[in-house]
């Protein structure tokens, strides 16, 4: 717990993720923490369930994810962290209609090219009133990384294009599209959009792309030793370098954007 009494997300994740991953995490977890989980809830893209340990303080009723290795190490956190586990794709959930009081999903959709049958099957299960909430990347996700910036201010626009674009395609992006095209998803599957929200600014973005390389150590011991961090020494001076953008203001435009929505 820090100062007024939330739970420290950026510890949490540094402690227990790789450095990259665990900045954005952390900031994602104060997001979906915030969301008020009538239940029933579903997790759509569950994956291991580390995100869901650590930015809910209660279990989800269902989390459902398609790779049969993430959900067994899911299973290793039941039942405190997930009631039930069911393997499938979002784009034809094995659940019926208006089955869902909350659906959440975490840095998930943008990675399923068929986002139309994604957001109707959303639509589907969730009943009447119930609440959508996400995280995705924005449209400005590749122009705010660092190697991008540089290029472009170096003149050469060309490598500043392949270089969001060699992310996007190693982040598995299929979709990084603005507010109004979401929403506009969304009104077709009979979601309201509620509430947006960018978030990770420029500033933040540009420790992105350079952790990357920066965590090799803590891909080599996930590796070799089934863990991300073996010291919590590891974790010191990335504390010191990130804390500063878990602390920042919203920005007006980021990298990132949180949606929540509601079913009419």
């Amino acid at each position: 717990m820090n100062a007024t009494g939330e739970r420290d997300f950026l510890a949490l994740q540094l402690a227990t993720m790789a450095p990259h991953r665990a900045l954005l995490r952390s900031i994602e977890c104060r997001f979906m923490s915030g969301v008020p989980l009538a239940h029933p809830v579903l997790d759509v893209g569950c994956g291991d369930g580390h995100f869901a340990s650590i930015a809910f303080d209660e279990p989800l009723d269902v989390g459902l994810d398609p790779m049969e290795r993430d959900l067994a190490e899911a299973a290793t956190l039941r039942p405190h962290v997930y009631k039930s586990l069911v393997r499938g794709s979002a784009t034809r959930m094995p659940f019926g209609d208006n089955v869902f009081a909350t659906v959440v999903s975490n840095s998930v959709i943008e990675h399923i090219p068929d986002i139309e049958s994604t957001i109707a099957e959303i639509g589907r299960v969730l009943q009447p009133g119930g609440t959508f909430a996400t995280t995705l990347p924005s449209e400005h996700y590749p122009d705010f990384l660092l190697g991008s910036t540089l290029f472009r201010k170096a003149g050469l626009s060309g490598l500043a294009h392949a270089y969001g674009a060699f992310f996007n395609r190693i982040s598995h992006h299929s979709h990084i599209d603005p507010p109004d095209v979401w929403e506009e998803r969304l009104n077709r599957a009979g979601l309201t959009l509620t509430e947006h929200q960018y978030y990770f600014s420029k500033r933040a973005h540009h420790a992105f792309d350079p952790a990357h390389v920066l965590g090799v150590p803590n891909l080599a011991s996930k590796r070799l030793l089934g863990t991300w961090v073996i010291h919590p020494w590891q974790t010191i001076p990335f504390e010191r370098w990130y804390r500063r953008y878990y602390e920042e203001t919203l920005p007006e435009i980021g990298a990132y954007q949180f949606i929540r929505c509601s079913k009419q």
